[in-house]
C-alpha cells in the first residue's frame, strides 16, 4: 500500500514537472531570449533560463576542472567578455566577465594543447545554471588575472531545454504508469474481497 502510494506521488511530481516545462518553453522562463552583452554587463539577465548572448567575445582563456567521479566527464570553464573589456584585458587591466561559461562538449586533448577556447567572437546559447558541484572552479579564473564575481551568471554553453515532445512524453508516461498502480491495487484488492 505504502508503495503504491509514493509511486503514484512520483507520478504525481513527474506529471507536474513535465507541465511546468512545458508552459515554461512556451510563456515562460525556459523560452530563448536573446541579450547583447552589453545589456548583461548592464542590466544583468532577469529570470530567463535560455538565452542567447551577442556581440560576446572569447579571450581564448580556460580552466579545466576534473569531476571527483572518474566516469564523469569533466567541464572547462571559460570567461564571455564585450569588445570593450576584451581590450582592456589585452592591455593588462583586470575584468570582471558578467558572464561565465561552462561546458562538457570538448574534445579531451585540447587540454593539454591550451586550445579549448578560440579567441574571437562568439553568439553564445545555452542555458543558465550553476556548474555540478564536484566541478565548480570558476575561481580558478583569478590565477588568470579576472575578478569573478559571485553574481556573475554562469552559462552551460550549448545546451537547450528537454525538448516539448519529451517533457509531454514524461506527462503521458507519469499518467500511465499511476492509472497501471492504482488499477493493478484495485484488481488485487477484489480478489481478496471475493475469496
Amino acid at each position: 500500500m505504502i508503495i503504491r502510494l509514493l509511486i503514484i506521488l512520483a507520478c504525481v511530481v513527474v506529471f507536474i514537472n513535465g507541465c511546468n516545462s512545458v508552459i515554461s518553453q512556451n510563456f515562460g522562463t525556459h523560452k530563448l531570449r536573446t541579450y547583447s552583452i552589453e545589456d548583461v554587463l548592464k542590466n544583468g539577465l532577469g529570470d530567463a533560463d535560455f538565452v542567447e548572448i551577442e556581440n560576446a567575445w572569447l579571450p581564448g582563456d580556460f580552466v579545466y576542472k576534473a569531476a571527483k567521479n572518474p566516469k564523469n566527464p569533466g567541464v572547462i570553464i571559460y570567461p564571455v567578455l564585450s569588445r570593450e573589456q576584451l581590450a582592456q584585458r589585452d592591455s593588462g587591466l583586470q575584468v570582471e566577465p558578467a558572464a561565465i561559461a561552462w561546458t562538457m562538449n570538448f574534445p579531451s586533448q585540447c587540454v593539454d594543447a591550451g586550445n579549448c577556447i578560440k579567441r574571437g567572437p562568439v553568439s553564445l546559447r545555452g542555458v543558465v545554471r550553476q556548474l555540478p558541484k564536484d566541478r565548480r572552479a570558476a575561481g580558478l579564473l583569478r590565477e588568470k588575472g579576472y575578478r569573478i564575481s559571485d553574481t556573475a551568471f554562469r552559462i552551460e554553453h550549448g545546451r537547450a531545454p528537454l525538448a516539448w515532445y519529451w517533457n509531454v512524453l514524461m506527462m503521458l508516461g507519469a499518467v500511465a504508469l499511476a492509472i497501471g498502480i492504482e488499477a493493478y491495487g484495485q484488481g488485487k484488492n477484489r480478489k481478496i474481497q471475493n475469496r
